[in-house]
């Protein structure tokens, strides 16, 4: 079974895809954007000639390093933006475990695309995912300051 979350309506965030179940659980939810944030492993090949799917592999490890290359954050930015530039769309943000790397891409979006404050993304994504650590969010913050 997928283990994800909805934020908002346009909005998830969550753990790996594995299996052709997991995408049709996410497209049975909405999601209509899917952005995987692990550099252990590429899920593009689930979502492969899946039309009702845009993905997007945006690798980086779950190091606790920061901060994390700004194209990362551009790069999760901008497949949000445009995702949220249609009608009836919704991305989803994810990592291996959906503790760091997926929240954190959550986290961007509801700044960059929402316009929510720290306080606020941050307490979205734990009021639906309440063990998510959302660990680069302080330096997508910084990012989103320059």
């Amino acid at each position: 079974m997928a283990d994800f979350a909805l934020i908002t309506e346009r909005l998830a965030t969550g753990a790996a895809v594995s299996t052709a179940d997991d995408v049709a659980q996410l497209v049975a939810a909405g999601v209509t954007h899917v952005i995987d944030e692990r550099a252990e492993f590429d899920d593009g090949p689930l979502f492969a000639g899946n039309p009702a799917v845009t993905y997007l592999w945006n690798p980086t490890p779950d190091d606790g390093v920061t901060p994390k290359p700004d194209a990362w954050h551009q790069a999760n930015v901008a497949f949000a933006v445009a995702a949220y530039s249609q009608l009836r769309t919704c991305v989803y943000f994810h990592c291996a475990a959906g503790v760091n790397r997926g929240p954190s891409g959550a986290y961007s979006a509801l700044r960059a695309c929402m316009g929510f404050s720290p306080d606020q993304a941050r307490g979205l994504i734990v009021a639906v995912r309440p063990q998510a650590g959302i660990a680069y969010a302080a330096d997508f913050d910084r990012y989103w300051a320059q």
